[in-house]
């Protein structure tokens, strides 16, 4: 499938209270792409640098992983849980390239 430029942004059912779920946004396209295990993100701050890049590997929250404003069920391995929803709350959004690997 390639690689794709676009940004990151989350999803969250019913306001406030549904769960959260990670999306890629690309730039030429409506149509957002749920993050899964298997794909190779990368973010970048502000000034272009890499600010993150991985194979994403989403793992379940610890029980004292807390954030200020949000909650989500999962995170990325390796992330703190706080940092790892910061990025999807970041405003503009984070600037990121996804990756997809064909399956075949």
């Amino acid at each position: 499938m390639g690689i794709i430029n676009g940004t990151l942004h989350a999803f969250y059912e019913q306001g406030w209270e549904g769960r959260i779920e990670y999306f890629f946004q690309p730039d030429d396209s409506e149509e957002s792409i749920p993050l899964r295990n298997g794909q190779y993100l990368t973010l970048f701050d502000e000034d272009g640098k890499t600010l993150w890049a991985g194979k994403i590997e989403l793992v379940k929250r610890g029980f004292f992983d807390r954030h200020k404003y949000v909650w989500a069920n999962s995170k990325q391995k390796g992330i703190s849980y706080s940092q790892w929803l910061t990025w999807y709350w970041t405003l503009p959004p984070l600037q990121a390239q996804l990756e997809i690997m064909d399956p075949s």
